[in-house]
C-alpha cells in the first residue's frame, strides 16, 4: 500500500502571548513565532480544485492564533501541544501535525537567536483487549465503550462480539465476559495507559489478585507497529499470541493485521493456537459505530 505523505505548511506565523514562567512574561508579554506541517492526502485535492477536499489554512491559522493570543502557560511545550491537539481533533484530513513554537527574544542572559520547542504529533491505531467477571459483566463493558468514546483523544472505531471465555490463571472465579475494540487515538502509549487505568478506576478495578476477579480489564494490546519493552508498558502484549480470548475477537475485526515483532498476522496466529477451547460467542455485534455493539 502506498501511503502519501503531501503537506500543507504554514511558516513564520507571528503573535503576541504572555507566555512564559517569569512574571514580566506575563505582565508584559511577548512575540512568538509559530511553524505548522500537516501532513495530508491531497491528491484529491489536487484534482478537483475544490476547497473541501483539503485543509483550509486560514482556518488552520485562526485555530493557532486562538491558542497563542489566548490564555496563558508557564512553557512554550504546552502551546505546542495545545496546538497540535487542536489541529488534529479540528481537521480529520490530516494525519501528523508538526508544530514549531519559536520565541525569538526570550528574556534570559546570553548571545543566541531564539529557543524554541519542535513536536510531532500523529493518529494512531490501537486495540484493546476489555474484560469483565464481576456483577453485570455486560453493563461493565459497556461503560467501558462508553468512557473511551467520552475522551477527545480518543475514537472507537469498532468493536467484536463479546465471547464469553474461561477464566485464565490459577484463581477459582466466574466466567468473563471479553471483547476486542479498535481505536484511533492522539495519545502516546503510555498516556493511552494511564488513560486505561483511571476508567478502571473508575469502574471500581481492584488489583488485590493477580489474575483475579475484576468489574473490568483494559490491556493494550497493539499500537500501531510500535515495539516496545520497560517496566511500565511492553507492545505488543507479550501473551497476544497465546490467548485464544484475545485473538478469537481479534480475527473478527483485523484478521489480516501484522503483530510487530512477531511477524504473523492475527489470523495466522489463530488459526496455529493449540488451545482453542474455552471461548464462545456470547453476543453478536450489531454493526460498527460509536458503540459498537451496543448501538440500539
Amino acid at each position: 500500500m502506498i501511503i502519501l505523505t503531501d503537506t500543507i505548511s504554514l511558516n513564520r506565523m507571528q503573535f503576541y502571548g504572555y507566555h512564559g514562567v517569569l512574571p514580566e512574561e506575563r505582565r508584559i508579554g511577548q512575540r512568538f513565532d509559530v511553524d505548522v506541517s500537516l501532513t495530508c492526502d491531497l491528491y484529491q485535492a489536487g484534482s478537483s480544485d475544490q476547497l473541501d477536499q483539503t485543509v483550509n489554512y486560514a482556518d488552520v491559522y485562526e485555530r493557532v492564533k486562538a491558542i497563542v493570543e489566548g490564555p496563558p502557560c508557564a512553557l512554550i511545550e504546552t502551546v505546542a501541544e495545545r496546538i497540535a491537539g487542536a489541529v488534529l481533533l479540528g481537521f480529520p484530513l490530516v494525519s501528523a501535525c508538526r508544530v514549531k513554537v519559536i520565541k525569538p527574544n526570550p528574556p534570559i542572559s546570553g548571545h543566541y537567536d531564539s529557543v524554541s520547542v519542535d513536536i510531532e504529533r500523529s493518529r494512531s491505531i490501537a486495540y484493546l483487549g476489555l474484560g469483565s467477571n464481576i456483577k453485570d459483566r455486560e453493563n461493565f463493558l459497556k461503560r467501558a465503550l462508553e468512557a473511551l468514546q467520552e475522551e477527545p483523544k480518543i475514537q472507537v472505531v469498532r468493536s467484536s462480539s463479546i465471547y464469553e471465555t474461561d477464566p485464565y490463571g490459577p484463581v477459582a472465579q466466574n466466567d468473563f465476559l471479553n471483547m476486542i475494540t479498535e481505536i484511533e487515538t492522539l495519545l502516546p502509549p503510555v498516556a493511552l495507559l494511564q488513560i486505561l487505568h483511571e476508567i478502571e478506576a473508575d469502574l471500581d478495578r481492584k488489583r488485590d489478585v493477580h489474575w483475579g476477579p475484576r468489574t473490568i480489564d483494559l490491556d493494550l494490546l497493539l499500537f500501531d507497529q510500535m515495539i516496545t519493552h520497560s517496566e511500565e508498558l511492553s507492545l505488543p502484549h507479550p501473551e497476544i499470541a497465546r490467548r485464544a480470548f484475545v485473538l478469537k475477537p481479534l480475527v473478527e475485526i483485523a484478521p489480516h493485521l501484522v503483530v510487530p515483532g512477531i511477524n504473523r498476522s492475527v489470523m495466522d496466529l489463530w488459526q496455529n493456537l493449540n488451545e482453542k477451547e474455552g471461548v464462545r460467542l456470547w453476543k453478536k455485534n450489531n454493526g460498527e459505530g460509536k458503540f459498537g455493539l451496543f448501538e440500539s
